[in-house]
């Protein structure tokens, strides 16, 4: 009898620290907004429409701003949403040669 009381009571206690550890292993997905930016072999206004109207429709994307004459696209996405590889891959599957553009540093 005492056995099953100790039991009932451990529990509640057991359970809190089993969901505690299993909270703290979980992958921690990064939260926020990210910027992107893509060179792509655009060549005209038409490829400019596309990566517009195709990318804007990605997971998480909130703003696009295409610039034919530099042939970048930048985008704003939420980080948890989506990542800069698999926007990359977007653009490519649109039928464009890509990469991702590192920002420049300010010395």
């Amino acid at each position: 009898m005492k056995a099953k009381h100790i039991l009932l009571l451990a529990l509640p206690v057991l359970f809190l620290i089993l969901t505690g550890i299993g909270n703290s292993l979980k992958a921690q997905k990064p939260t926020g907004e990210k910027e992107v930016t893509i060179w792509a072999s655009m060549t005209c206004e038409s490829c400019k429409k596309k990566i517009e109207r195709d990318i804007a429709f990605e997971k998480g994307v909130k703003d696009i701003t295409v610039d034919l004459t530099k042939k970048t696209v930048t985008i704003k996405y939420k980080a948890e949403k989506n990542s800069d590889d698999k926007l990359l891959k977007a653009v490519e599957k649109l039928g464009f040669e890509a990469k991702i553009v590192k920002p420049e540093t300010k010395k």
